[in-house]
């Protein structure tokens, strides 16, 4: 009895001691899984933190004091010049960017801020480390709230159901690693909208200076204007002096103009009178020269006849000689007949009366002694005629004419165009006086050869 009681002592002890070193050992892995736990948390919130890169939050805080003393000072900027706070605005990006967007922060702010859920995590007892499931698909938080609020879902534990079914639990680490991560992430936000409201400032400060540079140009505008106004009031009132004497002197004028209008009516009276008279007179001496006109005109009338009779009876005998194979001599043709027909010996247009110049005029064709005309158009700066006969009468492009106006060699022309009641030619040089012709001049063209210009 003593042997089993013996025995029986010494198996309750080893329980306990059996039993207390599986408490120690649970308690101690508690504790390493606390300690690896925080020791992780507190590196990740200094690398998150960057608390190494003292130098560069220190230029930044270089460069942010930059920025809010430019701010501070509003420095008037004329157009052209460079905005200063623009500057100090790049510079500060640059030094916040060297913090916010290196490989390391980028990869650390990626990989901690994001949901662990249920199975994210589970302890390396040999390594004595926590690490993440690579099985686990992990996601950023959609907002700030408690993803793992209730606990129907996300139990502490893992816990078992009446069915069987295990539903995983989320540790309070897991928890906490969830919600720094959130801290994380907020920090990373307003840095970004701190950055972006920097650069709203500075646009909307460069738009204020832009508008203070114009309110600047129009005040001084202003203040010209006033200056001129003054000025101009200054002047009208020498201006409105001078009116009222020019008014006064004007009076005078028109005074003295309606005595003189008064003299100048009379005369006009007088004028009319002799006008009247002068009138009467003109017309009968147009009735007198109408009268003769008649007469001569039934004379030439009778020549042209004799002429055309003449010219009947020369045709008959030239066709017998022909005929019986002889020739009529030329001095047959009678110079009287056709005075008109022969130009003068010292080479200008032929002297014509009424009668025959008319009968030239009425020529289907211009003959070797030419047509009177009139001078339809000229111009003297590019040296073009216009006269009104072309084609219908015979002339063609390339012809030359020398321009007769009161008996001397005006000009001498040569065609350019000639059209069916029109022709364009273009005055040669070095010939008469081209600078007296006008448009409604009347002239006489006589055609010229080649060899003879």
């Amino acid at each position: 009895m003593r042997v089993l009681a013996v025995l029986f002592r010494l198996f309750s002890l080893l329980g306990v001691l059996a039993f207390s070193g599986m408490l120690w050992l649970k308690f101690d892995t508690l504790n390493k899984q606390s300690f690896s736990y925080l020791d992780e948390i507190v590196d990740d919130s200094y690398a998150i933190l960057q608390s190494e890169q003292e130098a560069k939050w220190k230029d930044l805080g270089e460069k942010k004091s930059i920025f809010n003393d430019t701010f501070d000072a509003n420095e008037q900027v004329e157009d052209g010049e460079e905005n200063k706070l623009a500057g100090a605005l790049e510079d500060l990006k640059v030094s916040e960017d060297s913090l916010l967007r290196n490989a390391d922060y980028r990869d650390r702010l990626d990989r901690l801020t994001k949901e662990f859920g249920p199975g994210t995590m589970y302890w390396d007892s040999e390594s004595g480390i926590w690490r993440i499931n690579k099985d686990a698909k992990l996601e950023s938080p959609a907002g700030f709230m408690d993803p793992f609020e209730d606990e129907t879902q996300f139990p502490l534990v893992d816990k078992t159901l009446e069915d069987g079914t295990i539903i995983k639990g989320v540790p309070q680490h897991q928890r906490l690693r969830t919600v720094i991560g959130m801290f994380y992430k907020d920090r990373h936000d307003r840095y970004t909208e701190v950055s972006k409201l920097r650069s709203m400032l500075v646009e909307r400060d460069q738009e204020l200076r832009q508008y203070q540079n114009m309110w600047s140009r129009e005040k001084k505008l202003k203040d010209d204007t006033l200056d001129e106004l003054a000025d101009t009031q200054i002047k009208l009132k020498g201006v409105e002096e001078d009116l009222l004497n020019e008014k006064e002197e004007r009076e005078k004028e028109n005074q003295a103009s309606e005595q003189q209008v008064m003299v100048l009516n009379n005369q006009v009276v007088d004028l009319e009178n002799q006008k009247q008279e002068d009138i009467t007179k003109h017309l009968a001496e147009v009735d007198a020269m109408q009268e003769e006109h008649k007469q001569q005109l039934s004379k030439k009338q009778e020549e042209i006849r004799l002429a055309d009779a003449a010219g009947y009876k020369r045709g008959i005998d030239e066709m017998l000689a022909k005929q019986q194979g002889g020739e009529v001599a030329d001095d047959a043709i009678s110079e009287e007949v056709n005075p008109f027909m022969v130009r003068k010996k010292d080479g200008g247009p032929p002297e014509m009366n009424e009668l025959d110049m008319m009968a030239v005029s009425q020529q289907k064709q211009i003959s070797d002694i030419g047509a009177p005309s009139t001078i339809a158009r000229v111009d003297s700066s590019s040296g073009m005629l216009l006269l009104p006969f072309g084609m219908d009468r015979g002339v063609n492009q390339g012809e030359v004419f020398t321009v007769w106006k009161d008996k001397k060699e005006a000009a001498r022309i040569r065609v350019q165009s000639s059209r069916k009641g029109y022709l364009l030619a273009y005055i040669l040089p070095r010939f008469g006086e081209p600078q007296k012709l006008r448009p409604g001049d009347s002239i006489y063209i006589i055609p010229e050869e080649e060899q003879n210009l």
